[in-house]
């Protein structure tokens, strides 16, 4: 792939610079990928398409993540959290998931790219959230296939600060739990803004913004396994 044509599919513009570090980012994950299975995604167009666009797309609805605290919450094998650090550098990101060897090889993936380093961090949402350097201390928090929608929005929400946003990268079946679980955010102050459809490469992905306008009540998240064995209603 070439710059054009991944500016065409993203709708992101981007430097000859930052083409650059997706290219290495492409060797350094396929390198890895092969010693670690990270991701099943293993062809090129795969990873370009699936991982590194998709990823970038959301940039788009991030508004201005430009040296701000970004929490990419489920980050696995760094999505989106390696894409969207390779377009705003000036932010400070963190990636969040409970899996640590996949962690250790996104720092290494960092590292062998240069791209700025995330501030990685092993274990589970429901733990972290309650911490008081983590609860409500990010001004932008990103999801991409971390659960269920009342699940979702449990364990991200309270890391999210006053004023900040919640970025969620969806599929089209979110727009039918966005009906059934209407209003659930307000119980975990916060509101929808905005919610956008896209075409990425021939599939539809749908973006929920959710904006935080007062705190989220302590008793949240639930001790660790409940936010998906009881989801909130």
């Amino acid at each position: 792939m070439n710059k054009e044509k991944f500016i065409e599919l993203s709708g992101v513009e981007i430097t000859d610079k930052q083409f650059e570090k997706f290219e290495n980012l492409l060797k350094s994950y396929n390198d890895w990928n092969s010693k670690i299975n990270i991701s099943a995604i293993k062809d090129e167009q795969g990873i370009w398409e699936k991982h590194f666009i998709d990823s970038v797309v959301g940039h788009k609805y991030l508004k201005n993540p430009a040296k701000k605290r970004v929490l990419d919450l489920g980050t696995g094998g760094g999505f989106p959290l390696l894409p969207l650090s390779i377009l705003t550098p000036s932010a400070t990101f963190f990636g969040l998931d409970s899996v640590g060897k996949k962690l250790k090889v996104v720092q290494a993936i960092a590292t062998e790219c240069n791209i700025s380093a995330p501030n990685v961090m092993h274990g589970r949402a429901e733990d972290f959230a309650h911490e008081s350097k983590y609860r409500e201390k990010f001004d932008r928090v990103v999801t991409r296939a971390v659960a269920a929608w009342p699940t979702l929005l449990e364990l991200s929400l309270p890391f999210v600060k006053v004023g900040g946003e919640l970025l969620a990268y969806q599929g089209p079946a979110i727009l039918e739990d966005l009906e059934k679980f209407k209003n659930l955010e307000k119980k975990l102050g916060a509101k929808i803004i905005n919610v956008v459809e896209e075409q990425v490469c021939g599939n539809s992905r749908v973006f929920v913004v959710i904006k935080k306008i007062k705190p989220t009540p302590n008793t949240y998240p639930r001790e660790v396994g409940m936010p998906k064995r009881n989801p909130l209603k």
